[in-house]
C-alpha cells in the first residue's frame, strides 16, 4: 500500500506538471499524451496489495474440526 501511495503520489505530480506546460493532464488531449508510468504503477501496486491482503486474510481462516 505504500508503494501504491507513493506512486500515485507521482503520478499526480506528473499530471500537474503535464497540466502547467500543456494545459491536459496525461492520457487526455485526443491520444496525445499517453499515461505515464506512474499511473500505471500506482493502478498495479494497489491491485498487488489487495491480492496480498486479501490472501493474507484467507490463510488466517481455519477450518472447524468434523463433528462426528
Amino acid at each position: 500500500m505504500t508503494g501504491s501511495a507513493l506512486m500515485a503520489s507521482m503520478a499526480w505530480a506528473h499530471m500537474r506538471a503535464l497540466e502547467a506546460a500543456y494545459g491536459v493532464i496525461c492520457g487526455t488531449g485526443a491520444g496525445l499524451l499517453a499515461h505515464c508510468p506512474a499511473c500505471y504503477g500506482a493502478v498495479a501496486f494497489l491491485g498487488l496489495a489487495a491480492v496480498t491482503l486479501a490472501l493474507a486474510q484467507a490463510s488466517r481462516r481455519v477450518a472447524l474440526p468434523a463433528k462426528a
